[in-house]
């Protein structure tokens, strides 16, 4: 599972119409120029990462609004649990480096319209029909959407997409992204990462150390120290729970030159969707004390 950076998946995460609009850009432009670059991020790497609580270590570079409302949610819960195991199986068996692609760029007009309908989308607005799937390359008939299950790829007709079919797209991302975070390998880290997560809020209460609300509002009044007026621009960065302080390990990769009170502190991330501008700020755990300010 090495493809989907399984020790990052967490609970079920859809992102915001911007960034997945974002995304799908950028499996594009990786189509465009005839690269299979592991540095670009699929969607489902994306809607896995946004699920871990460390969102400002790196992991997302913009702010990830939920936008799941409980109609999108309750589709997602009424796919057939077989059909989930065999998206998560499919997903699994898939060259990672291929998969997500684009037989073809969107239109300038296909990239407008495809953030209206994933608003649409999130406020109940679902294809009359299932995206078509067929096995490889050579049972895709040319001019007509579907989904390659071998290697992962949306066949896209020559010409511009009408609503539906861009509607079969983005219901069947969320279904592949629902899938595999029910899966097997996604349940066992969810259960070792509560573990420790519940083992560092333990040495922070043993240290009668701050809690997320007290050192989010600590960050804030900095940031509204370190930008006045334009603090307001900037919104607090929150994982899929709405969690807006990630607690972590000083031992965790990016922390361990941070020298804290007990070696636990809090991440708490801001950025403008708009702009793609993101800051930040280490607090201690402890004594509530700044440790480190990036942008």
């Amino acid at each position: 599972m090495d493809g989907y950076e399984v020790k990052k998946v967490m609970d079920q995460v859809h992102i915001s119409p911007k960034m997945q609009e974002e995304i799908t850009m950028n499996i594009q432009k990786r189509m465009e120029h005839g690269t299979k670059n592991t540095n670009v991020w699929n969607w489902r790497k994306m809607a896995t990462a946004a699920a871990v609580f460390a969102l400002a270590a790196g992991g997302v570079s913009l702010p990830v609004r939920a936008f799941v409302t409980n109609v999108v949610q309750e589709r997602m819960k009424s796919v057939p649990k077989e059909e989930v195991k065999d998206l998560n199986d499919m997903a699994q068996s898939q060259n990672d480096i291929q998969a997500d692609g684009f037989s073809r760029a969107y239109s300038d007009n296909e990239k407008e319209r495809n953030k209206a309908l994933w608003e649409a989308y999130k406020n109940g607005t679902f294809p009359k029909k299932a995206i078509a799937q067929v096995n490889s390359a050579k049972e895709a008939q040319e001019g007509t959407l579907c989904y390659i299950k071998a290697t992962g790829v949306f066949n896209l007709p020559a010409c511009e997409m009408t609503d539906e079919e861009m509607l079969e797209i983005i219901d069947f991302q969320n279904k592949m992204s629902y899938a595999v975070s029910q899966g097997s390998a996604a349940q066992e880290v969810r259960a070792k990462e509560q573990a420790k997560t519940a083992r560092i809020e333990k040495i922070v209460q043993d240290a009668n150390g701050l809690s997320g609300e007290e050192a989010v509002e600590i960050a804030r009044k900095q940031l509204q120290a370190d930008f006045g007026d334009a603090a307001d621009e900037l919104e607090l960065m929150t994982d899929s729970s709405g969690n807006g302080a990630t607690l972590c390990d000083t031992a965790q990769e990016g922390y361990e030159q941070i020298d804290s009170k007990a070696n636990v502190v809090y991440d708490i991330g801001f950025g403008n969707p708009d702009t793609r501008y993101t800051c930040g700020y280490i607090i201690d755990a402890v004594d509530g004390s700044i440790l480190r300010t990036y942008k």
